[in-house]
């Protein structure tokens, strides 16, 4: 079933009872440009909307105990876009995502697709698709339970080697 990419996805978001997690590999997203773009001119960030409604989701999911997780790649050479990434994560640590980091070598290594996805309650999987010029077109979304199961399978082989953004950035 195909969602509408943005409020289709929010609705996803909206189901989580026990656990998100996803796994994020473009070396850039559109959607955050006016941002780097700022950050790229040595400009101070600039919270918006969004940025403080991500916060409140966070924290409404770690206060409830359901843990959102995620593991970024980092492309090899980092683009400019992953650079203002490992920069200016700290908020989302700090109102509770578990953000962890790998290379795209590793990556690759381990199997991990090109595509990024999330993991609903691990019963629920949500393809990203994303244009050409790195817009976010589309959400598939997936309750097979053979497919999920492979999703899940690819999250338990990328967590244990993924460091944590702490660490990562050192």
């Amino acid at each position: 079933m195909w969602v509408d990419p943005h409020d289709g996805l929010t609705a996803l978001f909206n189901t989580v009872t026990r656990r998100s997690w996803r796994w994020e590999c473009q070396g850039y997203y559109e959607v955050d440009r006016a941002a780097l773009e700022r950050w790229l001119r040595g400009e101070p960030e600039v919270e918006d909307e969004a940025d403080r409604a991500w916060v409140t989701y966070i924290r409404t999911l770690t206060q409830a105990g359901i843990p959102f997780e995620r593991v970024r790649m980092q492309p090899e050479p980092p683009t400019d876009y992953i650079r203002w990434m490992l920069d200016t994560t700290t908020r989302n640590i700090e109102a509770g995502e578990d953000i962890r980091w790998i290379t795209e070598s590793r990556a690759r290594e381990l199997g991990m697709p090109t595509y990024d996805f999330y993991l609903f309650d691990d019963s629920r999987l949500a393809i990203l698709h994303f244009d050409a010029d790195a817009l976010l077109t589309g959400v598939e979304v997936i309750d097979d339970g053979d497919v999920v199961d492979q999703h899940r399978q690819l999250r338990d082989r990328v967590w244990p080697h993924a460091v944590l953004h702490s660490e990562y950035v050192r």
